[in-house]
């Protein structure tokens, strides 16, 4: 008896392990190559925008497993934030959040065979760290009110991303602040900021400056 309890269990976790692997989109690198559920992320690599500010990119993508048209979306929980806002344009609005919690995003289509840049990152403004563990899922749409709700949970990604460097808070240092200026991520002047992310730039009084991003509630 306990020889088929175990059987039977081991069967089920091998069939569960197969449910998910055939979940229909699944995450994916830039080739196409599929990440496997559960894999953990750690990104150290960052890059600086046209204005300065530090991006870290995850470079992570979706690939649509099947033929057929379907909408997608995802939910993802930020674990942890040290500090700036952690950014996703997933599966088609970008959406910048600068505190812990769980978030769901806004659906979206994914073509037959399609391969979709996830255009998700950290935006710090010093060192630290940000977590965030990701799930796709799938959604359907109600034949009477033409909403759409999640139909099916899939893979997860964890996105451990590490920032350390020696010269992030290095201008201004004990110097008075001269001006303030916004800009929208076109790189266009506005003195007023509405909600979203704008571009900050300080001006020192020793002639240095500093542009990181802000999010504007």
């Amino acid at each position: 008896m306990k020889k088929l309890f175990t059987l039977f269990w081991g069967l089920l976790t091998v069939l569960g392990l197969q449910a998910q692997s055939e979940f229909p989109v699944q995450y994916a690198d830039k080739d196409g190559n599929i990440i496997e559920d559960g894999s953990t992320l750690v990104l150290t690599e960052y890059e600086a925008d046209a204005f300065g500010s530090i991006e870290m990119p995850t470079n992570l993508y979706v690939k649509n497993m099947t033929t057929e048209s379907m909408q997608i979306g995802g939910i993802y929980t930020i674990e942890t934030l040290d500090n700036g806002h952690f950014q996703t344009c997933f599966p088609e609005n970008c959406v910048a959040q600068d505190k812990t919690g769980t978030y769901e995003t806004k659906s979206g289509p994914l073509g037959a065979d399609e391969l979709k840049n996830m255009q998700t990152e950290w935006a710090p403004t010093d060192n630290g760290r940000c977590v965030v563990t990701y799930q796709l899922v799938t959604y359907k749409q109600n034949a009477i009110t033409k909403e759409w709700s999640i139909d099916q949970q899939g893979p997860t990604i964890t996105l451990d991303f590490t920032l350390t460097m020696t010269d992030v808070h290095t201008a201004g240092i004990g110097s008075k602040v001269v001006s303030v200026t916004y800009y929208d991520l076109t790189g266009q002047k506005t003195n007023r900021p509405k909600h979203g992310v704008y571009l900050q730039k300080t001006i020192y009084q020793d002639g240095s400056s500093k542009t990181h991003k802000k999010l504007f509630r």
